[in-house]
């Protein structure tokens, strides 16, 4: 009996020692896979200028949530806001969206001015924490450089829904600051359509004269070619609504 128990239990341990041989001695784990979340999201945004005549000042873009606002019809526009719709500047209104807590990136056209023409774009990129996709706005602005207080942008659109690898389009409409009255005047016009008028092409100017100070749709401007005695501006100044065509690009 004891004979028997001990030639069974060898068998056993001979057998467990051959399949142990076979694996290499030990049993072998599949790989683990590891998958990463990313720590931030990227988009890139591109302007293109849709107009005849109207360079469109260097873009602000700014990502941000619901407690920054750019600008909103029938609302006072910001200091900021009036600085680049009458003169062009961008640094200030930049200046103010990264001073708020609610945005989480700004960031603004280089090379200049964007001339109309197809192949003309203007590109800059915005990176955001992926924790802020849920609640992630996108608002933007640029003067049109032939008119008094005229820009174009966009204010508060949501990017939540945006997957990577994939773009949303935009035609943007223009907007009248409502801080300058718009006589199109040599002295009061910035752009390069008064460069040789000799008049005094004032950008900012803090003194608000429009009769309504509040953000509107523009209503286009009229012209010297159409009446208008205090303009400097010609019918090529004029445009059509959209002005501009905006895409946003996740690319990470």
């Amino acid at each position: 009996m004891h004979n028997s128990l001990r030639v069974r239990t060898m068998a056993i341990s001979l057998a467990t020692a051959a399949v142990l041989s076979a694996c290499g001695g030990h049993e072998t784990m599949p790989p683990q896979t590891t998958v990463s979340t990313p720590v931030n999201a990227m988009f890139e945004v591109t302007l293109v200028n849709l107009t005849a005549g109207q360079p469109l000042s260097p873009m602000v873009a700014v990502a941000h949530d619901d407690g920054f606002k750019l600008f909103s019809l029938g609302e006072t526009a910001s200091v900021e806001l009036e600085k680049l719709a009458e003169g062009g500047e961008s640094a200030p209104l930049a200046a103010l969206a990264n001073a708020s807590k609610s945005v989480y990136a700004t960031a603004v056209g280089s090379g200049g001015p964007l001339l109309p023409g197809a192949g003309n774009k203007s590109v800059v990129s915005l990176t955001v924490p992926a924790s802020s996709l849920g609640t992630l706005r996108f608002s933007l602005a640029s003067m049109l450089g032939n008119t008094n207080d005229g820009f174009t942008g966009i204010s508060g659109q949501s990017l939540a829904q945006i997957p990577v690898g994939a773009e949303s389009n935009f035609r943007l409409l223009s907007y009248d600051a409502g801080t300058e009255r718009n006589t199109e005047s040599a002295d009061t016009v910035p752009g390069p359509a008064t460069q040789n008028s000799g008049g005094k092409r004032e950008g900012f100017n803090p003194a608000r004269d429009d009769v309504v100070n509040v953000v509107t749709l523009h209503p286009g401007v009229v012209s010297k070619d159409d009446g208008l005695p205090t303009s400097a501006l010609t019918q090529a100044h004029r445009w059509d609504n959209p002005v501009a065509v905006l895409t946003v690009k996740r690319i990470q």
